[in-house]
């Protein structure tokens, strides 16, 4: 599977060995066990392999660890899923607090209701800006019982404006830096300053489900400006403002 302008660069890291394996059948049982999980926010289910067999279907939540800014801001996601016949549905939510005592409220939320096809989603928080005055996630998109793979796409959480807005600049432009036909990996890993986020692009693991189309042979960091959309090779680069 090749990228192309029509998918998100995210979408080619997820084969469709590990999409299928969202549902019970024989791909499932193969070396690359599912990563849907019952702890993990990232990939919340409500069904998860045990190695041998598929769970009961039960419903479930889970939040990430609180995030902390410099200037005391707190947040964390949450991932609820529910159980419609037989049928795993999530909402994911990030929730954002002015400080210590002080109530919490959702800044985004991801649900099938204000999506295309993630009634699979679950959320990462990266952390927040070296000022605090903004937090970065990787919020992930799967769809249930189908061959697609896993999406990703970045948040930014503003405490001045208090908004929230999604990045597809990002993907844009790194596509714009590989081009067509290239199969890879992309992971934000925090920040470099206010205005500028770190991410990592990979190399995919080898899978015998489709033909692969390799650029990337080892890992690379990229600074992202927020500002600009502007994509920049950085060769050693340590994240800051993570916590």
């Amino acid at each position: 599977m090749a990228y192309d302008a029509g998918m998100k660069i995210s979408q080619v890291l997820a084969p469709l060995s590990l999409a299928a394996a969202l549902v019970p059948s024989a791909m499932a049982q193969k070396a690359d066990a599912p990563r849907v999980s019952a702890t993990d926010t990232y990939f919340l289910s409500c069904t998860v392999w045990t190695g041998h067999d598929w769970t009961e279907f039960t419903e479930r939540s889970a939040r990430t660890q609180l995030a902390v800014s410099p200037n005391g801001f707190l947040a964390y996601g949450e991932v609820n899923v529910v159980v419609e016949d037989k049928h795993c549905q999530n909402t994911t939510t990030l929730n954002v607090a002015p400080g210590s005592g002080q109530p919490f409220k959702v800044v985004y939320t991801k649900s099938l209701a204000n999506s295309t096809y993630s009634d699979g989603n679950g959320i990462r928080v990266i952390g927040w800006s070296p000022s605090g005055s903004k937090l970065v996630a990787d919020v992930n998109l799967w769809e249930y019982e189908t061959d697609r793979g896993y999406s990703h796409v970045a948040i930014i959480y503003d405490n001045r404006s208090d908004s929230t807005k999604e990045i597809p600049a990002l993907d844009e432009a790194v596509y714009r830096h590989f081009g067509p036909n290239c199969e890879f990996e992309l992971a934000v890993t925090g920040w470099k300053t206010d205005e500028q986020i770190l991410v990592k692009v990979l190399r995919t693991p080898r899978t015998d489900e489709y033909p692969q189309h390799f650029c990337v042979k080892q890992p690379r960091t990229f600074v992202f400006d927020l500002s600009t959309n502007a994509l920049k090779v950085e060769s050693q680069v340590s994240a800051v403002g993570k916590r």
